[in-house]
């Protein structure tokens, strides 16, 4: 008996040293994204690659800087689409200001007048990449639900470019409703006030019923799709939650692709989403997102997907609760982090800690990685740990007026 308890414990002390070699052969630091090295990596791991997932921590700069810096590297591969975390309208605005002279002063103004309307994307930081994909001829798709305080931004834009009378008029009215739900919900501090969850689907089919053409409909659609997917989120069914949210981004997602495809027969789109919304195989939130789904479209089109997740170990964040006295707050995620990296991480010293995790998935069945370490490497391709992360800086303090 001693003898077989001596040599099990070899056996594990040999197993532990070739996972923490067969992980170590996988990390490397950068200070700077545009190092020899990880340039040299990003271009080997993105070959035969159809779509690219950056999996973002929201609320710090440097997922934006690296998406950027990606953008860049697979441009001349065919990347010329930014898809990203909001709705078709709304990244129809976006790239709109990003193709102006002065992108950061008409965002800025829309901001002003729309508070949090667009709530990923109320920074400077965000408008470099977008500027620049645009610059590239790059065009930039909106494929989420429409967010909760973004109604008065879809029912203005409604109110003002539509030529269908009745519509005009109902939506003059619900506009001003919108506006003021808006301000009573900073008041109250409650997400309950928002006009989103007065509308109806007696207030949609009214509205149904002025005959919108189809642009003004699929606006209108979409606000009734937010209405069901947060009714879900408020009575507590969260799977269905994410299971139509995760539905509707692929419905979305396949208009733009569909119509991409009447002039390139595969589109190369780069995507900036939440990280939940950018893993292989079941997501964070237990549904087969957007991700997967087209994970399996680019192998159908023989090529692939490159998915990575980018997080802060520690530094700043901006919150996204508009309610919060102070937005702006520290945090480290060390302790997050599998049990294999937090023993790592003391020497993660540079700003980017980078770890290929494609390549220990053949090492992983009998292995003694950690079960969390295991759901990253068959969730994502690469982690990219930040260190010192910034939080982002929104164009003017969250004041609920308008």
């Amino acid at each position: 008996m001693l003898l077989r308890f001596l040599s099990l414990l070899l056996f594990t002390n040999v197993m532990i040293a070739q996972s923490d070699t067969s992980l170590m052969d996988n990390i490397f630091q950068v200070d700077s994204l545009g190092d020899e090295k990880f340039v040299g990596f990003i271009k080997e791991v993105s070959q035969d690659t159809q779509f690219v997932f950056i999996g973002e921590q929201h609320g710090i700069k440097e997922v934006g800087i690296f998406t950027n810096v990606i953008f860049d590297l697979v441009h001349n591969d065919g990347f010329r689409t930014l898809c990203i975390e909001t709705d078709a309208l709304a990244a129809r605005k976006i790239q709109q200001m990003a193709s102006s002279k002065e992108p950061l002063k008409l965002a800025n103004a829309l901001y002003q007048k729309f508070p949090l309307a667009i709530p990923f994307y109320n920074n400077a930081s965000d408008y470099d990449l977008f500027t620049n994909v645009v610059s590239k001829g790059g065009t930039i798709w909106g494929i989420d639900q429409t967010f909760m305080a973004q109604f008065r931004l879809n029912l203005d834009h409604l109110s003002k470019n539509t030529t269908n009378p009745a519509l005009k008029k109902m939506t003059d009215e619900l506009k001003d409703k919108a506006k003021i739900a808006f301000k009573e919900s900073f008041t109250s501090k409650s997400f309950g006030d928002m006009f989103m969850y007065s509308y109806t689907d007696a207030l949609h089919e009214s509205l149904l019923a002025t005959r919108p053409n189809p642009r003004e409909a699929e606006i209108l659609y979409q606000l009734k799709k937010t209405r069901e997917i947060y009714g879900h989120f408020a009575s507590k069914r969260y799977y269905w939650n994410n299971e139509v949210r995760g539905q509707l981004m692929k419905s979305n997602f396949n208009t733009y692709y569909k119509e991409a495809l009447k002039t390139d027969p595969t589109p190369k789109v780069v995507l900036k989403l939440g990280a939940t919304h950018a893993t292989r195989g079941l997501s964070m939130t237990n549904i087969y997102d957007v991700s997967n789904y087209l994970s399996e479209l680019a192998i159908f089109n023989n090529m692939r997907s490159l998915h990575f997740m980018v997080a802060g170990m520690n530094g700043t964040v901006l919150e996204g609760n508009p309610f919060v006295e102070n937005p702006v707050r520290k945090f480290d995620n060390t302790e997050q982090l599998p049990k294999e990296l937090q023993e790592l991480a003391v020497d993660f010293d540079k700003k980017f800690t980078v770890v290929h995790l494609e390549p220990l998935r053949e090492k992983s069945y009998g292995s003694l990685f950690s079960e969390s370490l295991k759901t990253f490497i068959f969730n994502f391709d690469v982690l990219v740990l930040v260190n010192n992360a910034e939080a982002l800086e929104p164009f003017q303090k969250n004041s609920g007026t308008e």
